[in-house]
């Protein structure tokens, strides 16, 4: 099966991904192709593809980041302070959503597996980083190939 890069290139990923920050995050948010240096603390949000092709959606960014995108996602409907549970669901509802665009654009039938938020997600066997930049802070989606199970 394709590589990731040959499967979703970086601008089909990016045409997804915009178009899911205008809908879901906001009509203005976009993200800007610009590399950033991760923080040295991130978290990850991701999904997995299963179909012909076995591979993972993942998003990454600084921790405040994710908290704004919730406050973004939730448009106001929080107060002050979000729980822990409340940025785990949002940026898990995130990386489902751009999982699922993505997934479908590929050739073949393929499910999703549930979100996963962490610290760092599982590596795979072959990466294809996309980065960006949101309100100014390093946004990555990174799409990897994950080896078949026996």
């Amino acid at each position: 099966m394709s590589a990731p890069a040959e499967l979703l290139p970086e601008e089909t990923v990016r045409a997804v991904v915009d178009e899911i920050f205008a809908s879901f995050v906001g009509e203005d948010e976009v993200l800007l192709p610009l590399e950033g240096e991760l923080p040295e603390q991130t978290v990850s949000a991701w999904v997995g593809i299963e179909g012909p092709w076995r591979g993972r959606v993942v998003l990454t960014c600084a921790p405040a980041t994710a908290e704004e995108l919730t406050r973004a996602l939730l448009r106001g409907q929080v107060g002050e302070q979000l729980e822990p549970e409340d940025v785990e669901d949002g940026f898990g509802e995130l990386a489902n959503v751009v999982g699922g665009g993505l997934k479908a654009l590929l050739p073949d039938v393929s499910s999703l597996t549930l979100p996963r938020v962490g610290a760092q997600a599982p590596a795979g066997a072959e990466e294809h980083r996309v980065a960006s930049l949101w309100r100014g802070e390093p946004f990555d989606v990174v799409i990897t190939s994950v080896p078949p199970t026996a």
